[in-house]
């Protein structure tokens, strides 16, 4: 082995294990928690587990299944946490490393893949994909692979043109052009690079090609038939694929209908990624932080500006073509530049400065061959990767997580809310306030969907609950955790703890790491003395279609023996037309609740119509157990128009399919729909 083979061999080694420190570094701390989709993701990865296999998933607006594949074995072996999901997504984007080393060896030669290799290893955009548990980072390996072996296959100018190939590279190749189609949607733009790439060596190199074209056809076809599951799966369920999502297409969209000014803003946009501007999306990015520092960003486009002169040259033009419709999916997508749908780019872009960095050093050399001269440029590019490294593990460790609005979506609260459960000894239930209790919602997902992944303590019983407009009061002793709640003044401002836990003089505990706090409770008088007076004034009756008008029911009204009526408030006793009101309802779990339940009120007119509603149930409805009771605050707001008169207020409980709840009375059905005291319109 020569010196320079050993160096490089201790080079390789060295940056591999610097991007697996950076990967590994205290994983729990960066990303500050779970956003939704490595949350998605795991889901989705259950759902292989539990045999549930397909090319493509529709949940998150469409995910291709390999990944997910990956994931599964993963959840297997180490179980459902938060280090598992960071685990599978590292060890992906340092295999990614790997084979972009080895094919960008194969374009420019070693110096340059060890730069390559270098600049990949440290950047903030491939750090933050990899330690946030993106299927992305799935991407730059297979599309690395391809390209490698499709070079393989490729006679170099010094091969006779006649020379046999052998069509295991080609075969390769195409097997993980094939495979790379269910990593990331980003990904379909691959083909075109390949065939950009054999047009343009059919108008400049066409000798290269003699004797390749069955190679080639054959390994389309290959390619073709490795992605026919997905094709067809698109085709059938073209639903699958929600680019629209978030007018996320808008620039794309405008272009098909004849205007071209959001595709050319968001092509420049795109274009200045790497050294003017940067992602504005905190999922992602810094917001504006390009991927290159300055100095960076000049080698960047000095490698950029050498691969344009040497055009001519196989290599080059690859790399050229690579960077240009890797950008595509960015370019005609918004907001730009987005770092999560550029990822193609990443396979080639460390590639231009070490294009810049190696002929800096041949030029110096052939001026100043001293070696001292060499030791200075060993020096410089050393400084160069510690300055670099030193930015970003400062950006990516201390300054994104404090960008506003990080731990919102990275759901911070919760994972140091987990963490102190985690570490309690304390096994009392928990009502946990958080609004993440919505479990419609396509995108967002509830608390305790998270919490399967960030609470290890199958001994504690959660209740989820969002204290802005609802409550949830355990039976007997229980905590009552708000996460991201800094004080007491911060605290009284929920309804739960201002009006019924404070009057128990509770115990509270700050959380240690962040703000949060914990509430010790043991009973709850204020609670059970409003019930008392609630029940005493609340007016209830059975539907009219039930019979038996005149006769007024009484609470508690008894919902499919799941849950009970309590009562409820209506302070407004008359009211103007386009005026809102508060009706506060009071309820009492006695059996195991349907999932996703919610709560109807109707606003109704003399013939039964509906005049103005609101449905909202903000709680987990399958997370509460026999003897809470729970809250609901519905503000409605009255038509503008209404005329005077009472008009019926109804209120009831309904599953997702929307069944309602049955209504008995000494085991007599009585509907389902309780009408309260009426509203009275005056002009």
């Amino acid at each position: 082995m020569t010196r320079w083979h050993r160096f490089e061999l201790v080079g390789v080694v060295a940056l591999l294990l610097l991007a697996a420190w950076l990967r590994w570094r205290a994983p729990l701390e960066a990303p500050p928690g779970l956003e939704m989709d490595p949350l998605i993701e795991a889901q989705i990865a259950e759902q292989v587990l539990s045999g549930d296999w397909r090319p493509l998933y529709e949940a998150g607006q469409g995910r291709e299944g390999l990944y997910h594949y990956w994931l599964a074995l993963w959840l297997a072996t180490l179980g459902q946490h938060v280090f598992t999901l960071r685990m599978a997504s590292t060890f992906f984007s340092l295999l990614g490393l790997a084979a972009i080393y080895t094919l960008t060896r194969r374009l420019f030669g070693p110096a340059v893949a060890l730069v390559s290799l270098a600049g990949g290893a440290i950047s903030f955009w491939t750090l933050f994909a990899a330690r946030s548990s993106l299927r992305s980072t799935s991407l730059p390996f297979f599309a690395a692979l391809s390209a490698y072996f499709f070079w393989r296959g490729t006679p170099s100018s010094r091969s006779p043109a006649t020379s046999p190939q052998s069509p295991i590279p080609n075969l390769l190749s195409a097997i993980c052009l094939g495979l790379s189609f269910y990593t990331y949607t980003a990904a379909r733009v691959l083909p075109v690079i390949f065939c950009l790439f054999i047009l343009y060596l059919l108008i400049l190199h066409r000798h290269r090609l003699r004797g390749r074209w069955k190679g080639l056809a054959l390994g389309a076809g290959i390619s073709v038939l490795i992605a026919l599951p997905l094709l067809a799966y698109l085709h059938t369920h073209p639903q699958a694929d929600e680019f629209g999502f978030m007018d996320f297409d808008r620039p794309l969209a405008a272009l098909e209908a004849g205007d071209p000014q959001p595709a050319l803003q968001t092509s420049l946009a795109t274009l200045g990624m790497f050294t003017f501007r940067g992602d504005p999306l905190i999922f992602d990015n810094i917001p504006g932080r390009p991927v290159f520092e300055p100095l960076g960003g000049v080698l960047f486009l000095a490698g950029v500006a050498i691969a344009v002169y040497r055009l001519r040259q196989p290599a080059y033009a690859f790399a050229l073509i690579w960077l240009l419709v890797g950008l595509a999916p960015g370019m005609f997508s918004q907001p730009a530049p987005n770092f999560y749908r550029t990822v193609v780019t990443q396979v080639i872009t460390f590639a231009f400065p070490g294009i810049a960095i190696v002929e800096t050093w041949r030029w110096l050399h052939q001026r100043w061959p001293q070696k001292a001269v060499r030791s200075a440029m060993v020096c410089g590019l050393a400084l160069l990767l510690g300055i670099n490294l030193t930015w970003n593990l400062r950006d990516y460790f201390v300054v994104w997580p404090a960008v506003e609005g990080v731990s919102f979506f990275w759901q911070t609260a919760l994972t140091e809310t987990a963490r102190y459960l985690n570490r309690s000894p304390d096994t009392s239930p928990v009502a946990l306030c958080t609004g993440l209790t919505y479990e419609h919602d396509p995108w967002w997902r509830p608390a305790w969907q998270s919490m399967r992944y960030l609470l290890h303590r199958p001994d504690l019983a959660l209740r989820y609950y969002d204290c802005a407009d609802t409550m949830v009061f355990i039976d007997g002793p229980a905590r009552y955790a708000f996460p991201d709640v800094a004080d007491v003044d911060a605290l009284d401002q929920f309804p739960a703890y201002h009006h019924f836990l404070a009057a128990a003089h509770p115990g509270l505990e700050f959380l240690p790491d962040r703000p949060g706090i914990i509430v010790h409770n043991e009973h709850v008088p204020a609670l059970h003395q409003h019930l008392a007076a609630v029940a005493a004034d609340s007016t209830v009756a059975w539907a009219p279609k039930v019979g038996e008008v005149d006769q007024p029911a009484r609470v508690p009204v008894n919902f499919a023996g799941r849950v009970e009526f309590l009562g409820y408030d209506l302070p407004a006793s008359s009211l103007e037309p386009g005026a809102s009101f508060d009706l506060t309802t009071y309820w009492r779990v006695t059996g195991a609740l349907p999932p996703q339940l919610s709560q109807f009120t109707h606003v109704l007119n003399a013939g039964g119509a509906i005049v103005t509603q609101q449905d909202r149930l903000a709680l987990t409805s399958a997370s509460l157990r026999a003897g809470d009771v729970f809250v609901q605050t519905h503000r409605v707001t009255l038509p503008g128009d209404m005329a005077a008169g009472e008009y019926p207020l109804t209120i009831g409980l309904y599953t997702p399919d929307g069944a309602r709840l049955q209504i008995t009375q000494a085991g007599q059905p009585r509907g389902d729909r309780l009408w309260l005291r009426p509203v009275v319109v005056e002009k």
